[in-house]
């Protein structure tokens, strides 16, 4: 059994760029060799299909979570050492959340930006202290991290909220990030202010 598991987000689509997919199949190989497990949706194609394949085949344990309606021959990852069915997609998250001690969020699409947005508002809102990895892989995740910046520079966030994840180009840099995250806990006073930005003042 691993240490520790860590929640790769990503693409289940193979129509992307091909540093993507390298990026994702050895950083499933680094978790691996590094004794971490790999908690992701339990798709076989795309990046999800890449790291649960780099796991694979350097020994690591695979923890794949899936939806009863996408738990089909052909869609799931064939290879986990355990996969789970859930009922809905909300109950995959809620696993996937609770197994993870850290998420790195490869690129992807509507669903990946969802996860990844859900990971840290949940921070944000201190229901957890995980670390958040942003993997920008030739600038995939610019306009988002740009956007993020405008919602502080407008007032609508909290300058402290860009604290809450890491922004790494490199599968060096995610893997030292699990540990030595930029993210740290949050005090509680500053949870407090954080809490209060969020949900406002009305006097």
């Amino acid at each position: 059994m691993a240490d520790r598991y860590v929640c790769v987000f990503g693409a289940s689509s193979s129509a992307v760029p091909n540093e993507h997919i390298e990026f994702a199949y050895e950083l499933g190989a680094r978790l691996a060799l590094l004794g971490m497990g790999l908690v992701f949706g339990a798709g076989r194609t795309g990046l999800m299909g890449a790291t649960a394949g780099g796991a694979h085949k350097n020994g690591g344990e695979i923890i794949g979570v899936i939806p009863e309606k996408l738990n089909l021959p052909g869609i799931y990852f064939e290879h986990c050492t355990e996969r789970i069915e859930t009922k809905t997609m909300h109950e995959r998250k809620s696993a996937m959340e609770e197994k993870s001690s850290a998420f790195i969020a490869l690129g992807g699409g509507f669903g990946t930006l969802e996860e990844l947005l859900e990971v840290i508002t949940l921070k944000q809102l201190g229901y957890h202290s995980k670390p958040i990895i942003i993997v920008n892989i030739g600038g995939f995740y610019d306009a988002l991290i740009a956007q993020f910046e405008r919602c502080v520079n407008d007032g609508f966030a909290n300058p402290l909220f860009m604290r809450l994840f890491t922004v790494v180009h490199t599968v060096d840099e995610a893997i030292e990030a699990i540990d030595n995250s930029d993210t740290p806990v949050l005090p509680d006073k500053m949870q407090d202010a954080i809490r209060s930005a969020h949900f406002g003042k009305h006097d």
